[in-house]
């Protein structure tokens, strides 16, 4: 979403390690952690890591026997290719506004949108919040490759 990815991968990480023993792996706008000693836990420079930088940080938390890894991914990480070729277990759609329109980043909401919502098309799984503006794309996008019975929706007051 455009508000809300650090704090929702920060829960997740949270419940994650609760159930895998704490070897949940974070790339976040934050920090990245890609294991349990204090050297694999750093700065980001970017939401998304640059493509090369993000398949070897996978690799380290993997060799640092990380199990799951959560990871924020940006509208620039397909605008860009960041995350060519990843397909995701799980991809979480929180919300759309047009707080990234301009020269550095997309020319329109539109071309926001549509990188937005290659998530979902990349994802196995989908969990979007109906509350969303254009739910009706966002979902649209979610059944080009998902099941519909593996899209789920959730909002303030239910359905």
């Amino acid at each position: 979403g455009t508000k809300g990815k650090t704090t929702s991968a920060y829960f997740l990480k949270g419940m994650l390690d609760q159930l895998n023993g704490g070897r949940t792996a974070l790339l976040s706008s934050v920090d990245n952690i890609l294991g349990p000693a204090p050297e694999d836990t750093f700065k980001s420079s970017l939401t998304t890591p640059e493509s090369l930088d993000l398949f070897r940080d996978m690799r380290r938390a993997v060799d640092n026997g990380m199990t799951h890894m959560v990871m924020e991914v940006s509208s620039q990480a397909y605008k860009k290719s960041r995350v060519f070729g990843l397909t995701y277990d799980l991809g979480f759609f929180l919300n759309i506004s047009p707080d990234h329109i301009g020269v550095n980043e997309h020319p329109n909401f539109e071309d926001y949108l549509h990188c937005k919502l290659q998530l979902l098309v990349n994802s196995r799984k989908c969990i979007i919040n109906a509350e969303t503006d254009r739910f009706a794309d966002v979902y649209a996008a979610a059944t080009t490759t998902t099941n519909p019975d593996s899209i789920y929706l959730f909002a303030r007051d239910g359905f």
